[in-house]
């Protein structure tokens, strides 16, 4: 199994020094990736500049525990996973971070790779403004920013890669589950993705992450919060694109 799995969020600059971006980190792509990598697959992780990365994220050394023998083999054994899964990990960084970057590299890794499974949880700007050459200059009142639209890369995807098992995800803030699922809906069609992973910021920022699965044709699953959210993700996904191509 061939897997991309996109990560973080995009950039929009303002100036040379200044831009517009959000909040992920690009975690939870992360944890996709690990899992996807545990079953045996083999990954492309294409990821913003500053997105946490498949088991890197995980290599620091926690100067707070007060058991640094118990770190230090955790950081073992993490090096040993690190060994068995380095030579089916494809790490790709965009440059500049932006939509078009992204657009790019995404592009690309589908018309190169034998992709069955694309996990598209990259945080993209639905907006950008034309950037200006050098700095906008500090010494003015108010900073006022006209952005206009950028294209949904994800709604190309399907054009680019026909047979890939296509996950996007659509993130809401403070928004009632039924509204939550029905704009997933909207997107899975609009998207011509056949997984819509639908969640709500604040049931992130909350330590609750929880997530409902869209398909069209099917009833909408709920994945409650738990450590292993996104293994249990992973499992269905790779379930359900096997049984597509049967």
């Amino acid at each position: 199994m061939n897997v991309l799995v996109t990560g973080g969020g995009t950039s929009a600059p303002i100036d040379d020094v200044r831009s517009i971006t959000n909040v992920s980190t690009g975690r939870f792509a992360a944890a996709i990736s690990e899992s996807c990598l545990a079953r045996g697959a083999c990954v492309w992780h294409l990821h913003a500049p500053s997105a946490q990365l498949p088991l890197l994220r995980l290599a620091r050394f926690d100067l707070a525990r007060d058991d640094p023998a118990g770190e230090f083999d955790r950081l073992h054994s993490l090096h040993d996973q690190w060994k068995a899964v380095r030579d089916r990990l494809h790490l790709v960084p965009l440059k500049s971070g932006t939509v078009a970057d992204y657009a790019q590299n995404l592009h690309q890794l589908l018309l190169t790779q034998s992709i069955n499974v694309a996990f598209l949880a990259m945080a993209v700007s639905d907006y950008e403004p034309a950037p200006v050459a050098g700095k906008v200059s500090s010494d003015e009142s108010e900073l006022v920013v006209q952005c206009g639209r950028t294209p949904k890369v994800i709604r190309s995807v399907r054009d680019w890669a026909p047979s890939v098992y296509l996950v996007g995800f659509k993130l809401l803030s403070r928004a009632a589950t039924p509204d939550l699922i029905r704009q997933a809906e909207v997107s899975g069609r609009t998207n011509r993705a056949d997984l819509t992973v639908a969640n709500d910021l604040q049931s992130l920022v909350t330590g609750r992450h929880t997530v409902h699965l869209v398909r069209t044709g099917h009833p909408p699953e709920t994945l409650e919060p738990g450590a292993d959210l996104a293994d249990r993700l992973v499992a269905l996904v790779l379930k359900w694109a096997v049984g597509n191509r049967q």
